[in-house]
């Protein structure tokens, strides 16, 4: 007899993972929620990266081919889930009933497609801007043409599947490309949820200049066909330097103190779509291109 198919399917895509791979699963292993089968698409890690997905019961799925597009599409076809997440593997999930937190509000709200709002750990004072201005940025497109980050994707699986997933011919912004594809076809919210996410890659490549190829990116993608030409220095799983965190749990008290504070901005601005929201996503943009030419300038130097 075959074993009852699980709700979720997480899909984590790896490359040389074997530093962060463990805080996530060990986040996932402590869920209320206990309906999911986790799946790591390995692009042929050169570390411990299986062994530490072993060592937590996940089925791993390994393929020498590189990307997150490619590593997201070969778990995908295994998925045995009604629901598919995505999620990269410096993801943190911040509390033990996150996963039925965030179905529930799902299964009440009736979505297919969602994100929520993401947090950089270890905590920096420097990073609390850039959460704020992406956060509300992230809302406000939410409204009018979302833009989901590939390191936390929620969708269920028969859209996915009658899309063909993520389209692996592109370099960079794959997910913005199949957010954009997803969204026709599928409800979509950004939940009252939030994950963390690690600020290594700010650390290792600068946060203006990833700031400015993001930025700069998301406002292409009222251009389908130019993502695919961007020559951007996009790598996967290149990080060497760890930060082991030791004060981790300090660090993350004061990040859940801060989300309460910005939790509470959040839904006055945006939970109802005002005149003076609006002004707010306008003065949001404003300031985006303004940062935008200023980075670009300064990237010339």
């Amino acid at each position: 007899m075959e074993d009852k198919k699980p709700e979720l399917s997480i899909i984590i895509p790896t490359l040389n993972e074997e530093q962060y791979l463990p805080k996530l699963l060990e986040s996932i292993k402590i869920q209320t929620y206990k309906d999911y089968e986790i799946i790591v698409s390995d692009s042929d890690s050169e570390d411990k990266t299986v062994d530490v997905a072993e060592s937590f019961g996940a089925k791993i799925v390994n393929d020498e081919k590189k990307g997150p597009g490619h590593g997201r599409n070969c778990g995908a076809k295994v998925a045995r889930g009604k629901y598919l997440l995505f999620l990269d593997a410096d993801v943190i999930l911040p509390t033990k009933t996150f996963l039925e937190d965030f179905l529930s509000e799902i299964k009440t709200k009736k979505l297919q497609l969602a994100n929520c709002f993401h947090f950089l750990y270890p905590f920096d004072v420097k990073d609390i801007p850039a959460d704020i201005l992406l956060n509300l940025y992230f809302k406000a497109r939410s409204y009018i043409s979302p833009v989901v980050p590939g390191f936390f994707i929620f969708i269920k699986k028969g859209i996915f599947d009658d899309l063909g997933g993520f389209d692996e011919t592109i370099a960079v912004c794959e997910d913005t490309e199949f957010i954009r594809r997803a969204y026709e076809h599928a409800d979509f919210k950004m939940l009252n949820q939030y994950i963390y996410f690690s600020n290594r890659r700010l650390n290792h490549e600068g946060r203006l200049k990833l700031f400015f190829i993001y930025t700069y990116l998301t406002f292409q993608d009222v251009l389908p066909g130019f993502l695919s030409k961007l020559e951007v220095d996009y790598k996967f799983g290149h990080y060497n330097i760890v930060d082991e965190h030791k004060e981790y749990d300090i660090l993350m008290a004061k990040i859940n103190s801060f989300f309460e504070k910005h939790r509470k901005l959040v839904i006055y601005a945006y939970d109802k779509n005002t005149k003076p929201a609006l002004k707010i996503k306008d003065e949001i943009t404003l300031y985006l291109n303004n940062i935008m030419g200023s980075a670009k300038k300064h990237d010339k130097k």
